[in-house]
């Protein structure tokens, strides 16, 4: 078998670059590992991603997907397509053995609207159904999608050569019994998400100790999960000064060992996850689990009735980093080249602008020359956005212990974030931008700045002057682009929509 371009990896990002591909003329083929429906997470999307995606479809002309850009309209459209409201970001902090307590002026909470209402409201995604929504899409644009597919090696030459395994349709059959073929391309796209195929043959570099996060991961999916909005209540919470339900939103519970998260369907099943920044603990998974939630009795709580839909998972240390991202003939979706954290959802939208910016490169087809070109900005922007998240992220890590600390810190993510949606919707938005704004070197450096001060700062005891300060200076650098009263003292920390 044969293509113009393989994709590898057929999950949202992997299917949608291949559509985006097959809108152009090419013969695409996408390689999927697992059959869908499969379990992933990765599943909170943003206003950015959801602007990106909107751009994508229109450029592209995939109709079929714009629904998915509004909770409303993919309730609409796509009812059987499980998904949840997201309103913004919540953050709640809790000490450890202590119930959460709640304060008039908002000191251990956090929330900040991405959007006016539920009916426009971004959304949660059921990575199973999303996925498989993407596939059968994918399939009705003319795309070939392989599911069960191995890719056992990648060889480079004048063309690519692929040594696929195709697994046995009986799923009692073992692994070896599987088909071996091979299959050749012009061009390979990574969108797996994981350890790169193509490795050995392009040279790749692991950077993953470039990164200054450190941290690792325990999650599944739950039945049961009570709403914090119960809990917070019983606790003395304000409820009525939370700008949208704390419920619908990328929920984070922040503690002194990293911070949990909660992000609910609507078919009654919320995904839990622990971030933690230790090394690991000896023992079981549920062992340490249930003793993570036993030091937080706000969180327990709200997990008391909680039953796991499918066992829990324990990763090792999440960072990972591939160098370079694209080469003359080959090109790595953002999740492939790397990953930091889930601490404020990046991950989706960055996906998005991989997908677009790979896609616009691929309209010089077949001019190689003009390709390799564009592949080289591609790498070099990509390298630059992760050195450009990696601190922005792990400064959050730093001010972890205090959270109004926290809270003005991450003004740096909600500016650059904000100032980028602006504009995607005023049209102003060019191809040189980057993710975040990164590409603008006055916020960039201003951020970079910040982070090394962070770090002077958390060596110390950190007092309420010390986060004044440090807040007052915050609100100072984002002030070209902060057109929503972000760092507001009068806010405490509740952020409406504007």
């Amino acid at each position: 078998m044969r293509c113009e371009v393989a994709v590898i990896g057929g999950g949202f990002g992997g299917t949608l670059v291949a559509m985006c591909l097959a809108a152009q003329g090419r013969d695409v083929i996408v390689l999927e590992r697992e059959r869908h429906p499969r379990f992933a997470i990765g599943e909170s999307s943003t206003p950015l991603a959801n602007l990106v995606l909107e751009d994508i479809i229109r450029t592209y002309s995939l109709e079929a997907l714009l629904p998915l850009c509004r909770y409303g309209t993919w309730k609409h459209s796509y009812p059987k397509v499980r998904c949840g409201p997201k309103r913004g970001f919540s953050f709640f902090a809790h000490e450890p053995g202590r119930p959460f307590e709640a304060f008039s002026d908002h000191r251990t909470e956090l929330l900040v609207a991405a959007n006016p209402s539920q009916d426009l409201a971004d959304t949660q995604w059921l990575r199973s159904d999303v996925d498989a929504l993407f596939s059968e899409t994918a399939k009705a644009q003319g795309v070939r999608v392989l599911e069960g597919v191995s890719v056992l090696d990648a060889e480079r030459g004048r063309r690519w050569k692929l040594a696929l395994l195709q697994e046995a349709e009986d799923a009692s059959s073992t692994p070896a019994s599987g088909r071996s073929q091979s299959f050749s391309a012009d061009f390979v796209i990574d969108a797996s998400g994981g350890a790169s195929p193509l490795h050995t043959a392009v040279g790749l570099t692991d950077a993953g100790e470039s990164l200054a996060t450190r941290s690792r991961a325990i999650f599944s999916h739950f039945e049961g999960v009570e709403t914090w909005h119960t809990v917070c209540s019983a606790a003395g919470g304000n409820l009525d000064d939370h700008p949208f339900p704390a419920d619908d939103a990328a929920l984070h519970h922040m503690t002194r060992e990293g911070w949990i998260w909660m992000l609910r369907f609507d078919h009654g099943v919320t995904s839990v996850g622990a971030v933690l920044t230790d090394d690991g603990k000896s023992g079981s998974i549920e062992e340490e689990w249930k003793a993570l939630f036993e030091r937080y009795p706000s969180v327990a709580a709200q997990m008391s009735a909680a039953l796991p839909t499918r066992p829990l998972v324990r990763t090792s240390r999440l960072q990972r980093r591939l160098r370079p991202a694209a080469g003359p003939d080959w090109a790595l979706l953002p999740g492939a080249a790397y990953f930091i954290d889930p601490l404020l959802s990046p991950g989706n939208a960055h996906t998005m602008h991989g997908v677009e910016r790979l896609s616009r490169i691929f309209e010089s087809w077949p001019d190689r020359g003009a390709m390799a070109v564009g592949l080289d900005e591609y790498d070099s922007r990509l390298q630059a956005e992760v050195d450009f998240m990696d601190p922005l992220i792990h400064g959050c890590y730093l001010a972890i212990d205090s959270l109004p600390l926290l809270a003005a810190y991450t003004m740096y993510y909600f500016a650059g974030a904000i100032h980028s949606e602006e504009r995607r919707r005023d049209g102003t938005a060019e191809g040189a931008d980057g993710f975040l704004h990164s590409h603008d070197e006055a916020f960039r450096g201003r951020v970079m700045e910040a982070y090394h001060d962070l770090a002077d700062i958390t060596e110390g005891p950190v007092d309420a002057g010390v986060v004044e300060a440090f807040a007052s200076r915050v609100a100072a650098d984002i002030e070209p682009w902060n057109t929503t009263g972000l760092c507001d003292p009068e806010r405490q920390n509740m952020y409406p929509y504007k």
